[in-house]
C-alpha cells in the first residue's frame, strides 16, 4: 500500500472495522530508494527556500495534479515567535498547490480561534486564495481503525484528513514539553479529536502519536525551521534559535531526523522519532545525497 493508505480517492468498509485506503501516485518509501528529505536555506528568499526543496523531492506535480483537493495541516500554537508555523510559509504553499492545478485548498486543524489568534495563518491563508476550515458538527468528523495499535485502537480525526486528495503536512519544528520535540509526526496530533486523553504519561502519549502515524499518513511534509522554540515549547516564551532552514520530505521519520540535527538534538533521545522508526514508518539513518550552503538532500542508508 502506497503513502495515501488512509482516506484518499474511496472508502472500504469492513465487518469488523472501518479502513481507508487510496490509489494514489506515490509509491511506498523504502530506505535507500530517492530523496526522502531536503533542507533548503531560508534566510532571505522564503518562496525559492519552498521551490528548492520540493523540486529536489521530484517538483510539486509528483504530489498534485489538476483538479485535486488539498488540505495543509499549519501548527497555530499563538503569537510567539517560534511557536507556530510562519504564516508566509503557509501562504507560499497555498500558492504552489494552487498553481499545480489543486481545485481547492483547505488549511486545517481541529484547534478553535483562540490557537489562531496572532498567528497570522489564517489571513495569510485567505489572502493566498485558500479556505480555513475548523471542525463544526457532526460530520466534521470520521473514525478510522489503527491496525497493529500499541494504544488507540480506533481514532477520531477531522473529516478533510481523509477527504482530501492530498494531505501535506506544514509544521514548526520547536521543543515540547511532554515530548522532547515536535515537527512531522507530532504535529499530526493537529487533526485528531481527544487528544487530551493521550496525555497519561511520555509513552502512552507516543505510542498514540505513533499510531496516528501510522494510520492516516502525509503525501508531502513541509517544515518550518527558520527561527523556532529551543525551551518551554509548545507555547514559550522560552530561548529560540535560528536554524533558518526549511525541511521538505516524504519520509516524516527522516524529515524529523533531519530537523532535530539542525536544532542540535539528537534524534536517537526522541522517543516519539525511534518508535515511528520501529513501527516501519520510515528511517533516522540517513545519507547525504548532495550538500551546499543553499540545499542539503538525503536519502536512506
Amino acid at each position: 500500500m502506497d503513502g495515501r493508505e488512509i482516506g484518499r480517492r474511496r472508502f472500504v468498509a469492513s465487518a469488523a472495522a472501518a479502513a481507508f485506503a487510496a490509489a494514489g501516485r506515490l509509491g511506498a518509501q523504502t530506505a535507500g530508494g530517492g530523496i526522502l528529505a531536503a533542507s533548503a536555506k531560508a534566510d532571505n528568499e522564503l518562496a525559492g527556500a519552498v521551490r528548492s526543496a520540493l523540486e529536489s523531492l521530484g517538483g510539486i506535480g509528483r504530489f498534485i495534479k489538476g483538479g485535486e483537493r488539498v488540505m495543509l495541516l499549519p501548527n497555530p500554537q499563538g503569537f510567539r515567535t517560534g511557536a507556530s508555523t510562519r504564516p508566509d510559509l503557509v501562504a507560499e504553499v497555498v500558492s504552489v498547490c494552487l498553481k499545480a492545478g489543486a481545485s481547492e485548498v483547505r488549511v486545517c486543524s481541529i484547534h478553535y480561534g483562540s490557537r489562531w489568534s496572532g498567528t497570522g495563518i489564517d489571513k495569510a491563508a485567505l489572502r493566498a486564495g485558500a479556505a480555513v476550515w475548523t471542525p463544526s458538527g457532526s460530520g466534521a468528523w470520521r473514525e478510522a481503525a489503527v491496525a497493529r495499535a500499541a494504544r488507540q485502537k480506533t481514532l477520531r480525526v477531522i473529516s478533510p484528513a481523509l477527504d482530501s486528495d492530498v494531505f501535506i503536512n506544514l509544521p514548526i519544528a520547536k521543543h515540547h514539553g511532554s515530548t522532547r520535540f515536535t515537527g512531522a509526526l507530532k504535529n499530526l496530533m493537529g487533526i485528531n479529536a481527544g487528544n487530551a486523553g493521550w496525555h497519561q504519561g511520555t509513552s502512552y502519549l507516543v505510542d498514540s502519536i505513533v499510531d496516528l502515524a501510522a494510520t492516516v499518513k502525509a503525501q508531502l511534509h513541509i517544515v518550518d525551521v527558520t527561527e523556532v522554540l529551543a525551551e518551554n515549547g509548545p507555547f514559550g516564551p522560552g530561548r529560540n534559535v535560528a536554524p533558518g532552514r526549511i525541511v521538505a520530505g516524504v519520509d516524516p521519520v527522516a524529515v524529523d531526523t533531519v530537523c532535530l540535527r539542525l536544532m542540535g538534538m539528537n534524534p536517537g533521545e526522541v522517543s516519539t522519532v525511534v518508535r515511528a522508526q520501529e513501527r516501519g514508518l520510515g528511517t533516522m539513518r540517513l545519507t547525504e545525497v548532495s550538500s551546499t550552503a543553499e540545499l542539503t538532500t538525503w536519502r536512506g542508508t
